[in-house]
């Protein structure tokens, strides 16, 4: 006797409802958490920058201007030498350097002379130091290195016969953004020597091997083999780099807090003058909108022109 396979009940659409809705439950939670902390507030900034509203009437209904506070923000000169400040000499040449210097620190500890002396935990240790510094605390030790009469630097200037009085780096347009840049490198640049490293150790040694065995010198492995395999490594540390440093209020404020006079005055320390010294919420918003809106752009550009072969 023959025993035919019974067939599966059929699925009720409640069921089937129920399983195609299970994924987006599963991760309502989490998406409830990200909007309340990241788009609620950004929503917020957003309606604060068409209104007029002073620090002292917060919590209570401002009045609508429309573009009017971004009217007056893209039209008041000190917007373009911020826009400039922070896009030259807080951001491009700070995330050049790293770059560069992330990527030579990275293939020198990637050499097989730490690891033969046993020495690859004690150099790694010390290159993540300044990262492990809170900013404040690495603003106010490099602003005490820097101090024009009593910092370490300057003495040791005119110990060696460099100079004949200290230099005050911070008070002087022509030294102050070398200074605020150096302090930036220094605190941010581990992220950039680790990562680049962790990228360099996930490399196969074989296709190393296989080049020389085929006669390549070791800038052929570095130009040919090396650096296009880092290239998404690259690609993600400039996009991540640049956002942050862009959007960068502490270093700058802590240090000159925009000074001499407006000399590094950045759009991040522009929007937090307008808004709590100037007690003009909804200006001080339209910067922030601004900001964001010029990340945003980057990033599409950025992520093209990178991206466009896959």
């Amino acid at each position: 006797m023959t025993v035919l396979p019974t067939s599966a009940p059929a699925e009720e659409p409640a069921q089937i409802l129920g399983k195609k809705l299970e994924p987006y439950l599963l991760v309502l939670p989490a998406m409830l958490i990200l909007a309340f902390f990241f788009a609620g507030p950004a929503v917020y900034n957003i309606a604060l920058a068409f209104q007029e509203l002073s620090l002292f009437d917060l919590g209570r209904e401002g009045k609508w201007v429309g573009f009017a506070n971004f009217a007056e923000v893209l039209t008041d000169p000190s917007t373009g030498q911020s826009l400039i400040n922070t896009t030259l000499w807080l951001t491009i040449i700070t995330v050049v350097l790293r770059l560069a210097l992330g990527l030579g620190l990275a293939l020198l500890l990637n050499a097989t002379v730490f690891s033969r002396w046993k020495l690859g935990w004690l150099v790694r240790s010390l290159i993540l130091v300044p990262w492990v510094t809170p900013p404040v605390v690495a603003v106010a030790a490099w602003k005490w290195l820097l101090d024009a009469r009593y910092g370490v630097v300057n003495q040791a200037l005119m110990g060696l016969g460099l100079i004949d009085q200290g230099i005050p780096f911070l008070a002087r347009t022509s030294t102050v953004w070398g200074a605020i840049e150096t302090m930036l490198i220094w605190r941010e640049l581990p992220f950039v020597v680790i990562t680049i490293l962790a990228a360099l150790q996930s490399i196969p040694s074989e296709l190393r091997e296989a080049a020389r065995i085929d006669g390549a010198n070791e800038f052929q492995i570095q130009t040919r083999i090396v650096l296009p395999l880092l290239k998404p490594v690259l690609a993600v540390i400039t996009l991540l780099t640049t956002i942050w440093t862009f959007n960068n209020f502490v270093y700058v404020w802590l240090a000159t807090r925009g000074g001499p006079g407006d000399y590094t005055q950045v759009l991040a320390t522009q929007m937090y003058t307008t808004s709590f010294v100037d007690y003009r919420m909804g200006a001080g918003a339209a910067v922030g909108v601004v900001m964001s809106l010029i990340m945003f752009a980057f990033a599409l550009v950025y992520f093209f022109v990178i991206f466009r072969e896959k």
